[in-house]
């Protein structure tokens, strides 16, 4: 997968994310901090626990907890109002009874997770799963949920013991949140309650959940499947690195097992499982992982076709800075900056530019060249849409109901939408479409290198050998050279175009028709993660066919300084295709590069850099 932790290179040693800024008071999460945490083995400060040294977050935090806690001493006196998420059922069950014991109350938050347990399919990746934890985390850390610290202290200190629980992909609509998902990782940190005095004992689910942990802390003396006879349902796990395929074993462990090496488990108050579930939390975590992957792969793409300009001997009028000054995009400005940038100094184009003439005309490539500013611009000023969405959503407050404590009313709690995901549904279904396209064009860019021709005497000296493999006289025929490369990139796309359909017009209501409308938003992201893995794929492709076709014209002039350096990068890997040989291997190691980001820094060391907005705190 795209989005797996890059362990080939690991982040420098970074102090652990703050939940709270110089002030003490929450502050906002950046997608570069949950990218670190979630590939980068970042850890966490836990939050203060102690009341002396609590910061304004911690305070809020006790706060809203401690108005939470009254209300259920209000239940235990006889004075109970019906509170939702507090005292009531859920649902299309809210409001049909007010229960009047804490131990009730505990109750509830208990069943609430065994009940929502319900998801299926494949797990979450492991970095799904630390983004998601470590966007809960903050969520609940506005003061707004009436959660202890406890308990958002036991998610964070998982993410510091590279606890990873089993979370099923399948089973959230995105509203009221990813519930089911949610539900999986917040039941192994959860243990049943006892009954209080005068308190009838109600039947409970005591199942804990799975959770997977490092195989070398389950040898150095965690035990394993101790608090359940029958162990855990999960078999033990083995992931591996994307780049050096390096294996990483877990062990299967129940959560009792696993939260031992997070504070253990805790008893659930009032409205605590509730605010562990409610709101698109891992639609936002595929969200946020999905924006630094198109980002990359967006930057790849500029070198891409760069490259494949090149090696078309194309032409710089598409690029001139005029041409896109008189439309006004500033995407389509930057990404045409950047090929020109990348592209300085080649002889191989046609001499044509701001000041020289062409000397072929029309001046004209296909439009899968000469459009390309006008394709990945676009998708950089949306990108820039969806991104500041995803900031937006992961330093919100998603939980329901709220709780306002200064407003002048009694009733604290606010029942609202915040959990809907139909902002993270929109925004990725409309990246997925954008990713889709920008591969569609890229893969009719490696067509074209793989049957560039031309029988008019005044462009001869523009064709490539078909599918850039140079034939011995009389041997032609016998090698395919890059052709089945070319297939498996048309596959990928059509494929990532399957994929794109969008998933947030799909709403199917449910809970008794209380949930009439839906966001689908997890579906979407976990289409687009899929989806980008196909079209970092095409890319792929078209820089081994771009390089391919760079050594097929040695002799016809030199290239720009930033394609060299990033020809040289691939050629450190992937040697020239002078004979057929399996490509598979090949593609892979594109892939690696581009993952580790070696030709991007090979690029940038060439011709200076262009902003990363992941890689800037954004």
């Amino acid at each position: 997968m795209v989005t797996e932790l890059d362990s080939a290179h690991p982040l420098p040693p970074q102090p652990p994310v703050d939940l709270a800024g110089a002030d003490g008071a929450p502050r906002r999460l950046s997608i570069g901090d949950v990218v670190d945490v979630a590939r980068g083995g970042r850890g966490v400060r836990l939050l203060e626990e102690d009341p002396a040294r609590q910061r304004p977050l911690e305070r809020a935090m006790a706060a809203s907890a401690a108005w939470v806690d009254a209300q259920v001493a209000d239940l235990e006196a006889g004075t109970p109002r019906p509170i939702y998420g507090i005292n009531t059922g859920f649902g299309a069950l809210a409001g049909r009874e007010t229960f009047r014991s804490r131990y009730h109350a505990r109750v509830l938050s208990r069943n609430l997770l065994v009940s929502h347990s319900a998801g299926t399919g494949d797990p979450l990746d492991e970095d799904v799963v630390r983004a998601g934890m470590l966007i809960r985390s903050h969520q609940l850390a506005s003061g707004r949920s009436g959660i202890r610290v406890g308990v958002v202290n036991r998610l964070l200190a998982m993410l510091n013991a590279r606890v990873y629980p089993r979370v099923p992909s399948m089973g959230s609509l995105g509203a009221s949140g990813d519930l089911a998902p949610l539900a999986h990782l917040a039941r192994i940190i959860s243990r049943p309650p006892a009954p209080g005095p005068g308190d009838a004992a109600l039947p409970l689910d005591a199942s804990e959940g799975d959770a997977w942990i490092p195989w070398d802390a389950a040898a150095s003396g965690a035990s394993t499947n101790a608090a359940s006879p029958d162990g855990p349902s999960a078999p033990d796990h083995v992931t591996r690195d994307p780049v050096t395929g390096a294996a990483c074993r877990w062990r299967a462990v129940d959560g009792r097992t696993a939260m031992a090496l997070a504070g253990g488990q805790v008893v659930l108050e009032a409205k605590e499982g509730l605010a562990l579930v409610n709101g698109a939390t891992f639609s936002a975590a595929l969200a946020t992982l999905a924006v630094a992957d198109a980002d990359r792969i967006l930057a790849h793409a500029e070198v891409a076709a760069a490259m494949t300009l090149e090696a078309m001997r194309g032409f710089r009028d598409p690029f001139l800075p005029e041409v896109h000054a008189a439309r006004g995009f500033a995407g389509a400005a930057a990404v045409a900056a950047r090929v020109l940038a990348l592209t300085a100094g080649s002889t191989l184009l046609d001499p044509a530019d701001r000041a020289r003439d062409p000397e072929r005309v029309p001046p004209q490539d296909p439009y899968s060249v000469r459009c390309l500013p006008q394709v990945l611009g676009a998708a950089r000023d949306a990108l820039d849409v969806i991104r500041r969405t995803v900031r937006t959503e992961i330093n919100a407050a998603v939980d329901n109901p709220l709780i306002f404590l200064d407003l002048p009313r009694a009733y604290k709690a606010v029942s609202g939408g915040n959990f809907h995901g139909a902002p993270l549904g929109y925004a990725m279904d409309w990246l997925k479409i954008i990713a889709a396209d920008c591969a569609s064009q890229s893969e009719r860019r490696t067509f074209k290198l793989t049957d560039y021709r031309f029988h008019d005497a005044r462009r001869q000296a523009v064709s490539l050998p078909m599918f850039l493999v140079r034939a011995a006289p009389g041997t032609q025929g016998l090698d395919s050279g890059l052709m089945i490369a070319q297939y498996t990139a048309a596959a990928l796309t059509s494929a990532a175009k399957t994929l794109a359909h969008p998933d947030s017009v799909d709403s199917i209501p449910s809970s008794a028709n209380q949930e009439d409308h839906v966001s689908m938003s997890m579906n979407a992201g976990l289409h687009l993660r899929r989806l980008l893995a196909h079209v970092e794929g095409v890319f792929a492709i078209e820089l081994l066919a771009a390089a391919q076709a760079l050594d097929l014209r040695a002799g016809d002039g030199t290239v720009g300084a930033g394609t060299a350096a990033a020809h040289a990068c691939i050629r450190s890997r992937v040697p020239f295709l002078a004979a057929d040989r399996a490509l598979a291997p090949d593609i892979d190691a594109v892939v690696r590069l581009m993952r580790t980001g070696a030709v991007l820094r090979a690029v940038d060391a060439a011709v200076g850099p262009a902003p990363r907005p992941w890689e800037d705190g954004a």
